[in-house]
């Protein structure tokens, strides 16, 4: 980070590859869905290069994945079915909800992290494509939303990343602007809506994106070097 940037007053996370790693729990869910279609159901790995769109660009995703058109009728007991991608989506939503937090698992020093920032009085915020009911689940679960000031989720009215309307909504609800805000991430959406959004923003190598191919302002290679990265060694 460069020394002219303005004092940081903010810090927002993407939540599913950077804060957590979802993807056991993801393709557990998923898995039951395209059994019961007679699809063959996605590894963990498969999952892991899908995610980060959402759940319904998951399911998007994963038909596509498989051959399978996402438009097509989806459950035949019903005489206006949506779409196959439509109706799969409502019940991975269902089955995932019923267990988002059975394998996920926080990345080491993440909730340390966190809450060394809170304790700063530098305000965390979590901004995510996932749906904001069961993001908040999963901070509950893994301890981080006590240090939590807002959420915004890819259900929460402001769209979704790579759009920066989310970015911009979670810094606003924090009583910060972009400009003295940093966002952390892993993927190209998390990216392109920090830049849309005119916010610095790091990237995690250990996620589900590519962080040598993206174009950070830096890496964050572990959560132990936040400080380091944002500048406040001193203050956190």
């Amino acid at each position: 980070m460069s020394a002219r940037a303005p004092r940081i007053r903010a810090v927002v996370f993407d939540l599913d590859g950077t804060l957590v790693d979802s993807v056991a729990d993801v393709a557990a869910a998923l898995a039951p869905l395209f059994r019961e279609a007679g699809i063959h159901p996605l590894s963990e790995a498969e999952v892991r290069r899908l995610m980060g769109h959402g759940a319904a660009g998951l399911v998007r995703g994963a038909l596509r994945l498989r051959g399978c058109d996402p438009g097509r009728a989806g459950d035949p007991s019903r005489t206006r079915d949506p779409g196959r991608a439509v109706w799969m989506t409502r019940r991975f939503l269902n089955h995932y909800a019923a267990a988002p937090v059975a394998r996920t698992t926080a990345y080491p020093g993440a909730v340390e992290a966190v809450a060394a920032l809170a304790s700063a009085r530098i305000a965390v915020g979590v901004c995510t494509n996932k749906a904001a009911w069961t993001a908040r689940s999963v901070l509950r679960a893994l301890g981080f939303a006590p240090h939590v000031g807002a959420l915004i989720g890819g259900d929460s009215g402001h769209g979704m990343k790579p759009d920066p309307e989310p970015l911009l909504a979670c810094i606003a609800a924090l009583g910060a602007r972009p400009e003295d805000t940093v966002y952390v991430g892993d993927h190209h959406v998390d990216i392109a809506a920090a830049r849309a959004a005119g916010v610095r923003v790091l990237a995690v190598p250990f996620g589900y994106g590519d962080a040598g191919s993206l174009e950070a302002d830096g890496i964050l290679a572990d959560f132990t070097a936040l400080p380091e990265c944002l500048g406040l060694a001193e203050a956190v």
